[in-house]
């Protein structure tokens, strides 16, 4: 099995006062996709998890990304989706 490679790396239990776990996006993968509202997978290789890009908020440390951890685990998300055929088997 090859390795997951997360969008943008966060410790989904580092919350600030915003109540949401956060990470900066010069550590993304590939910053352009990390826009409010897109669907990333997050966490770490060894526990990934999906979240949805709350906000960008410039820093003078950088560009802090807030992210909203969806529930469940990611491969349920992959199992509903081939069972309802979104995506090939």
């Amino acid at each position: 099995m090859e390795r997951v490679v997360v969008d943008i790396p966060c410790d989904p239990t580092q919350i600030d006062h915003t109540g949401l776990p956060w990470a900066f996006l010069d550590e993304a993968a590939e910053p352009d996709r990390i826009v409010e509202g897109a669907i990333v997978v997050t966490g770490d290789a060894d526990d990934p998890v999906f979240a949805r890009v709350a906000s960008l908020t410039e820093r003078p440390s950088g560009t802090k990304v807030h992210l909203e951890i969806l529930p469940g685990d990611p491969l349920d998300y992959v199992a509903a989706m081939r069972r309802t055929h979104l995506i090939g088997a």
